[in-house]
């Protein structure tokens, strides 16, 4: 920021502007301090009339003074002698870039010179003689002209002339009431004045500003500042990486052209770098040489709705790269402006520093200071009445914070929040989803930021100290309490991350329901808690669908706790079912068990409820349970089924026994005989006849003991 350079206040008076000195019968002219009501009241009355016109094709500006002078001293009379008092001429202060002089007195030409002025380097002055000496009740009609050129780029005179721009000062000289200043601008010129309230009409084509009938002359003054920027010499400049800019610059001043072309090749590369995001426009930015800003007091200024830079004619390195960084630090990432300017002058001075350029440093925050304003109620500059005290100490309020802040947590973590910003991620983002929010981050958003996403330990209490008024700490205490609840839900939960609705009031600041949606989330926690336990126990998952719904839940948990009721309810009947299959059994439910599939059906009920099937796995798990129930009675039925069965079967056995005996002694007895012939023994032996088997009862078995 800086202020315009203006002229020296009470410029007339200084300089004088019509004097006169009575020698007996001869008045001579005597440039001495004294201001035109002085003069008026010494018998020159004074009207004039003086216009400014801008020429752009000539780049000057042509001045018109037209001033009517009267003598009022009337002639004196003692004794035999007459004294005649009379004006030989008058003096008339012009810039000291005053070229072309010229001066006529009812249309010929008088006599002009030209005088310094002690102690001024903005001012000097014509000295103009009338045609004849100007006697008591004589008028004279002179018009006086000239060219002002204005002063070379950054000169400290601001008078500036050339075919793209014009700024000077208009003023008239004369008696109270008796002045009139007019300044005509051409076509395609955009104009800004300071100072005194002035007319505006047109007139063929051109854009006149009128002031007349000033009360105090030697007081007045209209600071004007005309643009033309077809006038603009033109260069298009593009950087290492590709972006394009046009760089438009007064005519013939090089030195600016050449020194910001530097500043953004090397600078937006930087800035890039140090902000962790490209050059964010994708057009060609025009960046234009002006003197507007320095009319409001700023050294340059940024649009990012035209993508247009306007900058001085100073050769500053952190200007230039402050109204480049604001590619990014402007309305589209952030909504209040402490949070833009801040950033603005911290990362193009840490690029200057980079640069090998010579940075600076923000002040220490005085809370007397006579500007001191909470950042947040800094709101946008008065471009009516210029930077004041009050802009002043935002800029470098904001400047520190944000230095304090970036010193912290580092260029890294802030490429971080940058990203985030960028992405318009959620503060509050859970780990499985990231979740995006709308508009432009505000102060309460940057501050979540800071702390969620940079780590930063130490900005809420800079934004308590400096940032927001008293009458809303309360937020800050209400989200420091909403944030302590959030903590405490985000430690339970675990891997699972915070429901999306929560996450979104979060964000939002709208504490109340985050604190009615924090109880419920606990809540759907802790039946999550029982089913994890019951599950463990059983030895079976459930769908990762519980964890998911959970995550996308808006305000209503109805469902979800619905889910995983009936999760928990199933594996709690899975549990029942394993128990009753695992119990020792007597000998009839073990024989009633025989040839059933307890254990697959008790997999098929585990694997259903990892699917989430409840239904399928409560009727596995019943089935088990009902299968054991019922086998007491089945194993009993099929004892007395197979006690029958034994005695037929021990029967059968005992017949095919017998019979394999008795075949088995036949044959022995065969044989003796056939011994016996061989032997010569006549005489047969006799067979013995095998007996008939006994079958001896067989006592059914009674009881619940073995069979």
């Amino acid at each position: 920021m800086r202020s315009r350079p203006r002229a020296v206040p009470g410029l007339l008076a200084a300089v004088g502007a019509v004097v006169g000195t009575f020698l007996g019968a001869v008045m001579l002219l005597v440039m001495v301090p004294a201001n035109v009501a002085e003069a008026a009241g010494d018998g020159l009355t004074f009207a004039n009339t003086t216009t400014y016109t801008v020429d752009a094709v000539s780049g000057v500006v042509h001045v018109l003074a037209d001033m009517t002078m009267t003598n009022t001293v009337p002639d004196t009379h003692k004794g035999n002698i007459i004294t005649r008092h009379y004006f030989t001429g008058f003096s008339l202060p012009v810039p000291v870039s005053s070229v072309n002089p010229a001066a006529s007195q009812s249309g010929r030409a008088v006599r002009l010179t030209t005088r310094a002025i002690p102690d001024s380097s903005s001012y000097v002055l014509y000295d103009v003689k009338f045609a004849s000496n100007l006697f008591h009740g004589q008028t004279a009609h002179v018009a006086v002209s000239y060219d002002i050129t204005g002063q070379p780029p950054r000169s400290k005179n601001p008078s500036r002339v050339n075919a793209a721009y014009a700024a000077f000062d208009a003023y008239g000289i004369g008696d109270q009431g008796k002045v009139t200043v007019r300044v005509v601008v051409p076509a395609g010129f955009v104009t800004d004045t300071l100072g005194a309230d002035a007319t505006v009409t047109e007139e063929n084509g051109n854009t006149v500003y009128t002031a007349t009938n000033i009360p105090n002359p030697d007081s007045f003054d209209i600071f004007v500042s005309t643009r033309n920027d077809s006038g603009l010499t033109n260069n298009d400049v593009s950087t290492s990486k590709g972006d394009q800019f046009n760089l438009r610059s007064w005519p013939g001043d090089t030195v600016w052209q050449e020194f910001v072309t530097t500043q953004i090749h090397d600078g937006v590369d930087q800035l890039a770098t140090l902000i962790g995001q490209d050059w964010p426009i994708s057009g060609k930015v025009e960046v234009r040489e002006a003197y507007t800003p320095y009319l409001y007091g700023y050294a340059g200024w940024f649009s990012a709705t035209k993508d247009q830079i306007e900058i001085g004619e100073d050769l500053d390195q952190a200007v230039v790269l402050h109204e480049l960084s604001h590619a990014w630090f402007n309305d589209d990432w952030f909504s209040n402006r402490w949070i833009n300017e801040g950033l603005a002058q911290e990362y193009s001075n840490r690029a200057v520093a980079v640069l090998g350029g010579s940075p600076s440093s923000p002040k220490d925050i005085v809370s007397s200071d006579p500007g001191e304003v909470r950042l947040n109620d800094w709101g946008d500059p008065n471009f009516t009445s210029g930077a004041d005290a009050v802009e002043t100490f935002g800029y470098n309020a904001s400047y520190s914070v944000i230095s304090k802040i970036v010193d912290e947590i580092g260029f890294e973590k802030m490429r971080a929040v940058f990203k985030a910003v960028a992405d318009k991620t959620n503060p509050y983002a859970g780990s499985a989803t990231v979740e995006t929010v709308s508009g432009t981050t505000d102060w309460r958003r940057f501050l979540d930021l800071l702390v969620e996403v940079g780590g930063s330990k130490k900005a809420e209490q800079l934004f308590r100290s400096y940032v927001v008024p008293s009458s809303g700490a309360y937020r800050l205490d209400d989200r420091a309490t909403a944030r302590t609840a959030y903590a405490k839900l985000v430690a339970h939960a675990g891997e699972w991350a915070a429901p999306k609705g929560l996450l979104a009031e979060m964000a939002n600041w709208d504490f109340d329901t985050a604190g009615t949606l924090m109880k419920k989330a606990d809540t759907a926690l802790s039946l999550r808690d029982d089913l994890d336990a019951a599950s463990k126990q059983a030895g079976v998952t459930y769908p990762a669908t519980s964890q998911h719904d959970y995550e996308q839940l808006g305000d209503d948990f109805a469902t979800v706790t619905k889910e995983m009721t009936a999760q928990l309810d199933s594996t709690k009947h899975l549990l029942d079912a394993v128990r009753i299959e695992a119990a020792h059994h007597g000998t009839f439910v073990r024989i009633g068990l025989m040839g059933t599939t307890l254990q697959r059906d008790l997999d098929a009920a585990k694997a259903a409820l990892a699917k989430g099937d409840t239904k399928a796995a409560d009727a596995d798990a019943q089935h088990v349970v009902d299968t054991v129930a019922k086998a007491q009675h089945l194993g009993k039925q099929r004892a007395e089924i197979a006690g029958g069965g034994l005695l037929l079967f021990i029967i059968v056995v005992v017949l095919i026994v017998w019979l394999l005996r008795r075949r088995r002694r036949a044959k022995r007895l065969a044989a003796a005989q056939e011994a016996a012939l061989l032997a010569g023994e006549g005489e047969q032996a006799p067979v013995e006849m095998p007996e008939a088997p006994s079958v001896e009862a067989v006592q059914e078995p009674s009881g619940d003991g073995p069979s």
